[in-house]
């Protein structure tokens, strides 16, 4: 691979991992980035392919492919600093495509802030960046309702807020509802917008509307009229005080237009609110049936994985964080483990073969950081969704040696609990093992090999003691290009990673966004899957 083909691959697989190495590190929120991290965007801007690195960082965030925006934000703006005119003023055009909301807006700016700094020192409110700015909010002109609801549920975000922006940007606005809008973010009483005179534009009168609204439900004091102003004007959780956030009555308005990720997670905080088992609960049990249909699952693309780790937290009863406990509510478990079944039957199909290697040692019952799943739980799940949705899956049992691992008997006819059983109750005794090297000479040839172990280092049985591109070498298993992914399941954050290929991926640890980090590493970063769910929190 030249160097500028491999710089390609590294650009994708930074904006995918927030990594300069083949490493994912699961649980974790990274967000500090330096110029030593990103040399091969350095050199495509020497090349002069700047533009192709705004492409690339705009396809990534048009399509949702990133399951984190913090390595995507710096990138960007590590463009808009050390680049040149022509990519600052083909950049800052694309800058509505890559900062959606405003907390993109925030974490664009803070390294853009960063990166000035350590440039020369300055602040970076040149005229081009003051003005990339203001055509951020003034781009909202004929939509100025949009822009009145973005900046009112995303506030502020890395110490920014839009006063500070809307201040430092000069943002001049484009027409009076902007103006409006300008007055609402940098006055400190807002009297003089609730009662501007009224205006003959339908927008404009939508943006004082809305902006009362949000204004009377911050000093609400009554629960039955907060209730309207969400009804009538489209409140979200962002917009209710945090005296109300505790009332069933504004949870069941809530629901009714809340995402399907943001349902997922604020589940056992409505069950904790008594919505699904009250006199009314049929309706809405009914409605989160509907919002976990299948068409939806599929429109959504979200993965088995997400859906599984939500199942298993809401029958926990319990959140892996804070105080908050729930009984869970049979129908709603009912639904959580349908929708599971379906993501599974609506994988989309590689057509690649696949070798699966899964530890069956006693540390894979181990839970994960921050779940109630276990690995042992997390790796079934795997298999079963790759072994439904592929023609050519091969897969191998090991306790603590990949050279004598076992023949499994999961099958495609396999559902999730049967494997679940076969990995739990594994014996030795009752195992057909084999020689590895003996057993490659008839099963090779493989596209993706894969395999879920408990951690790479420490006193586990269940960890892999070879380096693992070389053990795939050595027995010769892969095809060409093949991709291997080493998974250490209950891997902890600050483990220590050998050197490898880019053919390799470590992924340490398991969360929701790690099947598809790895889907996204076997198709190359190429970004023709599935788009990443459940980025933006409701």
């Amino acid at each position: 691979m030249d160097q500028n083909k491999k710089d390609d691959y590294l650009l994708r697989r930074f904006l995918c991992l927030g990594s300069k190495d083949s490493v994912y590190r699961s649980n974790t929120q990274h967000s500090k980035f330096s110029r030593n991290d990103v040399p091969f965007i350095e050199r495509l801007i020497v090349n002069r392919r700047g533009t192709e690195v705004l492409d690339c960082i705009k396809d990534v965030s048009d399509n949702n492919k990133a399951c984190r925006q913090e390595p995507t934000m710096f990138a960007y703006a590590f463009c808009m600093v050390h680049g040149d005119k022509v990519i600052k003023n083909y950049g800052y055009k694309m800058l509505n495509n890559i900062c959606r909301i405003p907390t993109h807006l925030f974490e664009f700016q803070n390294y853009c802030e960063e990166l000035n700094k350590q440039k020369n020192n300055g602040s970076g409110w040149g005229r081009s960046h003051r003005n990339g700015i203001s055509k951020w909010y003034n781009s909202y002109a004929n939509d100025a309702p949009k822009l009145a609801y973005l900046v009112t549920k995303y506030k502020k975000r890395s110490k920014w807020n839009h006063r500070d922006i809307v201040r430092l940007a000069h943002v001049k606005p484009k027409n009076e509802r902007i103006r409006t809008i300008l007055k609402f973010i940098v006055n400190k009483e807002m009297d003089d917008v609730v009662t501007l005179h009224e205006s003959l534009d339908k927008d404009h009168r939508k943006v004082k509307t809305f902006i009362r609204a949000v204004i009377e439900a911050k000093e609400c004091e009554d629960k039955v009229q907060l209730i309207e102003l969400i009804t009538l004007h489209g409140l979200e959780r962002e917009h209710i005080p945090n005296s109300f956030l505790s009332e069933k009555e504004v949870w069941r308005v809530l629901l009714r237009t809340m995402p399907l990720t943001a349902m997922i997670r604020n589940m056992g905080k409505m069950t904790r609110l008594g919505i699904f088992d009250d006199e009314h609960a049929s309706f809405f049990v009914t409605l989160v049936k509907e919002k976990l249909e299948s068409d939806v699952l599929q429109e959504s693309k979200v993965h088995p994985l997400r859906i599984l780790f939500a199942l298993r937290q809401y029958q926990a009863g319990k959140g892996d964080k804070g105080k908050l406990e729930w009984h869970p509510n049979h129908a709603i478990t009912t639904i959580l483990e349908k929708a599971f079944d379906d993501t599974v039957s609506l994988q989309p199909k590689s057509g690649k073969r696949y070798l699966l290697a899964v530890s069956v040692s006693g540390e894979m019952k181990e839970k994960l950081i921050g779940s109630p799943l276990t690995a042992s739980e997390a790796a079934g799940a795997m298999v079963h969704t790759i072994v439904k949705k592929e023609d050519r899956v091969e897969t191998l049992l090991f306790e603590n040696n990949l050279e004598r691992p076992y023949i499994s008997t999961i099958d495609p006819n396999d559902n999730f609990n049967s494997i679940k059983r076969k990995l739990e109750l594994f014996s030795p005794s009752e195992g057909h093992q084999i020689t590895f090297s003996n057993w490659a000479r008839d099963n090779n040839n493989f596209d993706v090999i894969m395999v879920f172990t408990d951690t790479l280092t420490g006193e586990g049985e269940g960890h892999v003691t070879e380096p693992f591109d070389h053990f795939c070498q050595s027995h010769r298993v892969g095809a060409p290009n093949h991709a291997r992914v080493i998974v250490a399941m209950t891997g902890k954050t600050n483990d220590v990673v050998e050197p490898c290929d880019i053919q390799t991926l470590h992924v340490i640890g398991f969360d929701p966004s790690s099947p598809q980090i790895i889907n996204s590493f076997i198709s190359g970063f190429n970004y023709n899957n599935a788009p990443m769910e459940g980025v933006e929190v409701y």
